[in-house]
């Protein structure tokens, strides 16, 4: 517990590391009502509208870089100014200390997200609302697994930050890895592959499969809500035990 409240303290201590926390939400709750209200004036009677999804997919684009951002900046700030050497110098057990900065970021990062999640979604049902689409309530099927889910998303993603940055050891090229698994190969990869590659990339890539969680329209050809959040969860734990057995062996 020690060890936790002193990475909360070198977290909390940098003044930008909450404000871009904030500016995440932000972004999520707003990006995401605006193309809610877009998505619902496309609406077309009959056709196949996942309200809850909408709400918050759009939004969820870019947050998402930000959230995984600052989960590479909890380790790779340390490096850049010398840090490191004095956090395993007070906490020699490099275990323990990389375990501290999971826990911490994974902790915030899940709260920001829940928040980011209820509030894109009241606020993107009333955009969807005002364009004159069909809207969701939290009491229908799957609509409250869909909204908590995308708060697991967030705490994935930063996590999966936290690793890179561990292994990377660098910001710019942590950030480049991190933006090309998170957004660059499950939205534009598929556009680029036969169409039997690019559906199974779309179904089996850890992020697009984690957030068939957020779903509450399931498409047949894709993974079950819960098995693609096993998914990305699987990938996060693989890259995770990288980073504890890099970090264990490498100077710092």
């Amino acid at each position: 517990m020690n060890t936790f409240r002193a990475e909360w303290t070198k977290f909390r201590t940098v003044p930008s590391n909450l404000a871009t926390l904030l500016v995440a939400v932000g972004l999520m709750v707003g990006l995401g009502a605006l193309t809610a209200y877009r998505a619902g004036e496309g609406h077309q009677a009959g056709g196949v509208f996942d309200a809850t999804y909408i709400s918050m997919y759009g939004g969820f684009l870019f947050a998402q870089t930000v959230v995984g951002t600052l989960g590479v900046l909890v380790v790779t700030s340390e490096y850049v100014t010398g840090m490191i050497r004095t956090s395993l110098t007070v906490t020699p057990r490099r275990g323990r200390l990389l375990a501290a900065k999971v826990a911490m970021f994974a902790g915030l990062a899940l709260v920001a997200g829940e928040v980011a999640s209820f509030a894109s979604f009241l606020l993107g049902q009333a955009a969807i609302g005002a364009a004159g689409a069909p809207t969701a309530a939290l009491g229908q099927p799957g609509v409250l697994r869909a909204v908590a889910g995308m708060g697991l998303i967030w705490a994935l993603v930063g996590l999966v930050g936290v690793a890179l940055g561990c292994l990377l050891r660098g910001t710019m090229i942590a950030v480049t890895v991190l933006v090309a698994v998170n957004f660059i190969i499950p939205i534009i990869g598929p556009r680029l592959m036969p169409e039997p590659a690019g559906e199974a990339l779309q179904t089996y890539w850890p992020i697009s499969a984690g957030l068939q969680v957020t779903t509450t329209v399931q498409a047949a050809e894709r993974l079950t809500p819960w098995a693609g959040l096993g998914v990305l969860a699987a990938f996060t734990v693989v890259l995770l035990a990288l980073a504890f057995a890099v970090f264990r062996r490498r100077d710092a």
